[in-house]
């Protein structure tokens, strides 16, 4: 999939849950209007028939729900945008009517309930959409104008302004009801209060329409950022993956491997690391000291046994911060010893105490075979019994072995690598003319 189509697909599913909480909105609003009217009617405080108002609440409700059900079948975003559109009218149309059944202009409150929705709205509808919406609710506002035969009086009494339009409405069309018997509004209230409603409802479509503009370019930056971050990460991982050298991240708490490079996987023999314990994964001979290094950083020679062989590592670590530290671990021949070691013509290599052999140069590999390093150090001189190349408490020595047909002055000397690795036998061999 492509990066478009994944930001299309993202944007859909954006449309689809704003559109889900209009749906709720108007799911509250059908819920507040039918409370207000059945507690007025039930403590008796409108004198109307309750029965059309709960029936166009209900109407509205299974109208809403049909079309919530559209929402769900992955349209278009265009699709969604009319959608809210036809829901919004539809809410309008008859919340509009159940307020001329509950009493018209005697009872405010069911034209602000049509505001409410407008402010998720914003969110889906485009600026002619909106508009049009906004326009829905100022034709209701209107209606209660012109279905009040009193404010129509005092229009024309007042302002010399005939509404001849209320003549021309449909007789099966009711005038609004009158709700409360004893609730007297002059008919200046009545117009006042409708500018009001009709003003708020501007303003909250206005400022909704801008805070959705505001917040549209925020959420547009942030994801942005989003995208630039999951770059650089990615980035990252893949700088870590290829990196040249056994480079791993590590949670400096747990030691848990964030993310390994492939030479590292291929070093220590493990399929996929990340995951897995640092000191699960790698078998130091110092433990403790590999979990200072994850909290502090540093510098340490460390030895290790991977497959029944002991290997000698410089593990360099770098606390990155964050709760994660970087690790750089490469047998400890490798950048410095085995350059040494490697320039000296005659066969070199050491022996741990383990006996095991590490750090052959390339005479010492050429001489013992590919397998020379982790050999078994009593196997590599004929007629040699014991651990020969154990010679404390001396410091040094020479002695005279035999492999094969050539015999060697073997040169031994102890030396002591590091604290966590012990001392090393470093083995030297001359070839001996024989005469």
């Amino acid at each position: 999939m492509t990066q478009a189509a994944i930001h299309g697909t993202a944007a859909l599913e954006t449309l689809r849950r704003h559109k889900i909480t209009f749906d709720n909105t108007w799911t509250l609003t059908v819920m507040l209007a039918t409370t207000l009217a059945v507690l007025c009617w039930y403590l008796g405080l409108a004198q109307v028939d309750i029965a059309p108002v709960i029936w166009t609440l209900a109407a509205l409700a299974a109208g809403q729900f049909a079309l919530g059900l559209e929402t769900r079948r992955s349209p278009s975003p265009g699709r969604l945008q009319w959608l809210t559109l036809l829901t919004q009218l539809l809410g309008t149309l008859l919340i509009g009517v159940g307020w001329h059944l509950f009493g018209g202009l005697q009872q405010p409150l069911f034209p602000l309930f049509i505001i409410l929705p407008l402010l998720p709205a914003a969110l889906l509808l485009g600026f002619w959409q909106q508009q049009l919406a906004l326009l829905g609710l100022l034709a209701v506002l209107a209606s209660g104008v012109l279905l009040s035969p009193d404010t129509n009086s005092f229009i024309e009494e007042r302002y010399g302004l005939h509404l001849g339009a209320l003549a021309l409405l449909p007789r099966w069309l009711p005038h609004s009801r009158v709700a409360f018997a004893d609730v007297n509004t002059s008919p200046t209230y009545d117009l006042m209060l409708v500018v009001t409603v009709a003003a708020l409802g501007v303003a909250v479509s206005a400022m909704a329409r801008s805070l959705t503009g505001i917040f549209g370019r925020g959420g547009a930056r942030v994801d942005e950022l989003a995208d630039e971050l999951a770059r650089m990460q990615q980035l990252n991982a893949q700088l870590v993956t290829h990196a040249p050298s056994a480079a791993v991240l590590v949670e400096s708490g747990s030691g848990r491997i964030v993310r390994a490079s492939e030479r590292f996987a291929r070093s220590f023999g493990l399929t996929d690391p990340t995951g897995q314990f640092l000191l699960d994964a790698v078998a130091f001979d110092y433990p403790t000291v590999v979990r200072a290094l994850l909290l502090s950083g540093g510098d340490e020679i460390q030895g290790a046994t991977l497959a029944g062989r002991e290997l000698v590592l410089r593990v360099r670590a770098e606390v990155l911060g964050a709760g994660v530290t970087a690790l750089d671990i490469e047998k400890c021949d490798e950048p410095g010893l085995r350059g040494e070691i490697d320039a000296i013509e005659e066969p070199v290599f050491a022996v741990t105490p383990a006996g095991q052999l590490v750090l052959p140069n390339r005479s010492a590999a050429t001489l013992l075979g590919e397998g020379a390093e982790g050999l078994a150090a009593a196997t590599v001189f004929e007629g040699v019994a014991g651990r020969w190349w154990d010679i404390a408490p001396l410091e040094s020595t020479r002695r005279i072995f035999r492999r094969g047909s050539h015999s060697y002055l073997v040169s031994i000397r102890r030396q002591r690598v590091a604290a966590s690795i012990g001392e090393l036998a470093f083995v030297r061999l001359q070839p001996v003319t024989e005469t």
